[in-house]
């Protein structure tokens, strides 16, 4: 089980209340923290927001990100430079966006030389007045990490996220990663638990302030990883 806390809202978060969470995130015992981008209010910049988490912590970090509207190749661009200045730790979650966003998205997060040719996006565009123009291009730098944490929010076919209600089955893993909960603060271990079954699950539990990060701590990441133990012992 990997358990992360937030994604914390840029939107009405302040930059010393970010770095509070952050902090009692990994007091707390959490894998990860994360934030989360709001560009319908003006609010972008997730990744960078995440990267500069990293200077804080030393556990990992993510970033919600509204995909619809963000070219993929410039997403790339950002969550490359993000992924290396916080040493390899970025993961990402994104909202929106269509299955030939993500493939060209996942496609320049490789780090190889390509060519897309999609229903609406053609990369290199080989526009008739940019002539001469490469055949291919690659991402230019590459992310740290050989592979960078891809989830989706929705039905696209990629690793995914759902939202946590009564009865709720953790989704199945896509290759490496295991399926995501969005979790309310309020959330018990044994409801987890029972969501992820035998699977691997991935739990990502909101938190406000950072007395709410310590209490979720308290009460879900023993139990968590340890199911098996006497509660007395997770919670000491």
């Amino acid at each position: 089980m990997r358990i992360g806390l937030g994604p914390v809202p840029l939107a009405r978060t302040s930059r010393a209340e970010l770095e509070q969470l952050a902090h009692a995130a990994e007091a707390a015992s959490f894998d990860s923290v994360w934030v989360a981008e709001s560009r319908a209010n003006g609010v972008g910049a997730g990744v960078a927001a995440a990267a500069l988490l990293a200077q804080f912590v030393r556990i990992r970090v993510g970033a919600v990100l509204d995909f619809g509207d963000y070219h993929p190749l410039h997403a790339a661009e950002d969550i490359a430079v993000a992924d290396l200045t916080s040493g390899g730790r970025l993961e990402v979650l994104l909202r929106g966006g269509s299955e030939e966003q993500l493939r060209l998205l996942l496609a320049a997060l490789s780090g190889a030389h390509l060519r897309f040719e999609g229903g609406t996006l053609r990369v290199p565009a080989r526009l008739d007045a940019n002539q001469p123009s490469p055949n291919r291009l690659a991402l230019n730098p590459r992310p740290a990490q050989p592979v960078v944490p891809v989830w989706v929010e929705g039905g696209v076919n990629a690793p995914r996220a759902v939202r946590w209600h009564p009865g709720v089955t953790v989704p199945p893993a896509a290759g490496r990663w295991p399926g995501m909960l969005l979790c309310p603060n309020d959330v018990q271990a044994g409801d987890l638990l029972q969501a992820a079954g035998d699977a691997s699950a991935y739990f990502l539990v909101a938190a406000g302030t950072p007395s709410e990060a310590a209490a979720a701590g308290r009460r879900l990441v023993g139990p968590l990883r340890m199911p098996g133990f006497p509660e007395w012992i997770n919670q000491q």
